[in-house]
């Protein structure tokens, strides 16, 4: 980059606005590379992103664009300098639908709010599945095309390596490879011709003006549809009760029918196993950015997900083909990270 990432924001708000930066804050990071600023000048502000994957910021344009145009709502792209890494977007203010959720914890699923935004999520995730799956060029998608057997096998063993180890788990590792791929295997009959989010959480979902927007989808690919659907609804720390998400469940497939013919039985038969990976996955994640980094957020983020786990366990018979994964996981269920010397 040839110029400080700041000054170069700071040029581009003035190209797009025609005022002066009078204030840039910054936002917490994250965990990738991406820093992003508030610029406030006088009458106008927007999010300032810097991100120095080009490629990465070239599929998030793409993407961002492709949304706009069939009408899913997310942030406008406002003006971008690709040759220095750095964008603008549309000010969509600071509240996500997971504060919304928080703020009616412990039973948010109560709040008439919440439970007609969570519907319109669920009505609005189909759309987004269904049409990008019509319509996206997935030769853009980056750093992965599609959800394959690579990739599922890279979050198993992710899982293993960032928390299982962390947590002491004992397993023999051929086995639990073995099973790793038997498991993977399976998933993959649920076949992927649909856009794949990847992170579809509520903390990706903006809500302004009381109206929904959706984030951080530069990581989508070709996928199951499954997947995003049992991220959101097992999202740790919304802790949602099992009747809720059933609710959910058939919200999301009376628009899913609308939109494509679906086989309701042998989509639920592929939700489960796929809804364990995800739990495994996003414990390797906590484990990778809480146990060994020291993250608090990650941490809080333990206990509800080793919940989750228990709830699946045993909506799960393809455990009862993988011995060793079942052995390691009954471990995992039964142990508090509190044991292991991590506070939260």
């Amino acid at each position: 980059m040839k110029a400080d990432h700041k000054q170069a924001l700071r040029q581009l708000f003035f190209d797009w606005s025609g005022q002066e930066v009078n204030g840039l804050q910054p936002f917490p990071r994250s965990g990738s590379n991406r820093i992003y600023y508030r610029l406030i000048g006088d009458t106008r502000s927007a999010i300032g992103a810097y991100n120095p994957d080009d490629k990465e910021n070239q599929t998030f344009i793409y993407m961002s664009r492709f949304f706009k145009n069939e009408r899913i709502q997310v942030p406008g792209i406002l003006a971008e300098d690709l040759t220095d890494n750095i964008y603008l977007l549309e000010d969509l203010g600071d509240q996500t639908l997971f504060d919304l959720i928080r703020q009616h914890q412990p039973h948010p699923e109560r709040d008439p709010v919440v439970r007609e935004k969570v519907r319109e999520v669920m009505r609005e995730l189909a759309r987004i599945q269904v049409m990008a799956g019509r319509k996206m060029d997935f030769s853009r998608c980056y750093p992965y095309q599609q959800f394959d057997e690579k990739a599922i096998l890279y979050d198993l063993n992710y899982f293993r390596e960032q928390f299982a180890d962390q947590m002491g788990a004992v397993y023999r590792k051929h086995l639990l490879e073995r099973d790793f791929r038997k498991l993977a295997g399976m998933i993959l009959g649920a076949g992927h011709p649909y856009f794949m989010y990847r992170d579809f959480q509520s903390r990706n979902i903006m809500v302004h003006q009381d109206n929904l927007y959706f984030i951080d989808y530069q990581g989508g690919r070709k996928g199951p549809l499954q997947y995003d659907l049992a991220a959101f609804l097992y999202q740790a720390r919304a802790r949602w009760p099992d009747s809720f998400r059933q609710e959910m469940i058939g919200q999301y497939l009376k628009t899913l029918r609308i939109l494509t013919p679906v086989d309701e039985q042998v989509f639920r038969a592929f939700f489960y196993p796929v809804a364990l990976l995800r739990v495994l996955q996003t414990l390797g994640a906590y484990g990778l950015r809480g146990l060994k980094e020291g993250k608090q957020h990650f941490i809080q983020s333990i206990p509800p997900a080793l919940e989750n786990l228990r709830g699946l366990y045993s909506k799960n018979p393809i455990l009862q083909k993988c011995p060793e994964l079942q052995k390691t996981l009954d471990q995992l269920m039964h142990s508090k990270i509190s044991d292991h010397g991590f506070q939260y």
